[in-house]
């Protein structure tokens, strides 16, 4: 290995460092209360290198939350890449994004009390609205992945598409997050409602695919239903429209009556 390629490792791990640190610090704290002399502390390094890989604090922490974003995005391009059924590939990126929350919980929880826009209004320098564009346009992305295989689903005929693809997609993610996030703790959720939280998330989305599946079966029913009906209306129709026809022609051919 060269000098220059091991320098290049070094400097990877040592920004990979920072940023596991990082996501330590801003869960605990929050971004406005935490500070990189926080982050320079667990990473072990000096405050200088820190500025060394990232311009400020909000540059350290939309770098962090676009990194996570594109873990997703790979998620999610690794389940499609499987080319599954509509059914089992929105259940498995539903599952990923699940894994996601769980795995970035407290980091997760402390991005509800940032304000992106008075973030953005803040930020100065190149390297801020840069990584604020790129967490933008990764967030945008994913959510559009997540819209695709909700799409398929519809398009399946495996759930029912009663407000559209785009909708639907938001109120499921939204649902997920929503149920993550009153799980925050525990115990709290354990006493408040007598549950069990540890399955919780997964037999919450089940249901709501359930239910929208059962929504698309009855309609599906009820289409098969109408289409049986006017199928059966046009056969009576045209079954009458040949009876005439024969009983005009038989009138036609039948020889005048003896005066």
């Amino acid at each position: 290995m060269s000098v220059q390629e091991r320098h290049r490792r070094e400097r990877l791990a040592r920004g990979q460092a920072i940023l596991g640190a990082a996501a330590k610090v801003f869960a605990r704290h929050g971004l406005e209360g935490a500070t990189i002399e926080m982050v320079a502390r667990d990473a072990e390094v000096a405050v200088g290198t820190i500025y060394l890989y990232f311009a400020s604090r909000d540059d350290l922490y939309l770098s962090l939350i676009a990194e996570r974003a594109e873990q997703v995005r790979q998620r999610y391009l690794d389940i499609f890449a499987r080319r599954l059924d509509p059914l089992d590939e929105l259940k498995t990126v539903a599952a990923a994004y699940l894994d996601y929350l769980r795995e970035s919980r407290e980091l997760f929880l402390s991005q509800h009390s940032v304000v992106y826009a008075q973030l953005q209004k803040r930020l100065k320098r190149p390297s801020e609205l840069r990584n604020f564009q790129r967490v933008m346009d990764l967030s945008h992305e994913v959510f559009g992945l997540w819209e695709r295989t909700v799409r398929r689903a519809f398009e399946g005929g495996v759930i029912a598409n009663s407000m559209g693809p785009k909708k639907t997609a938001a109120v499921i993610w939204a649902s997920m997050n929503g149920a993550f996030m009153l799980m925050g703790d525990d115990n709290f959720f354990r006493g408040v409602t007598g549950l069990n939280p540890e399955h919780f998330l997964d037999e919450a989305l089940e249901s709501h695919l359930a239910a929208s599946q059962l929504t698309a079966a009855h309609r599906s029913a009820r289409r098969a239903r109408t289409a049986a009906s006017k199928k059966s209306a046009r056969a009576v129709r045209t079954s009458r429209a040949r009876n005439s026809k024969i009983q005009d022609s038989q009138e036609i051919a039948a020889p005048p009556l003896a005066r």
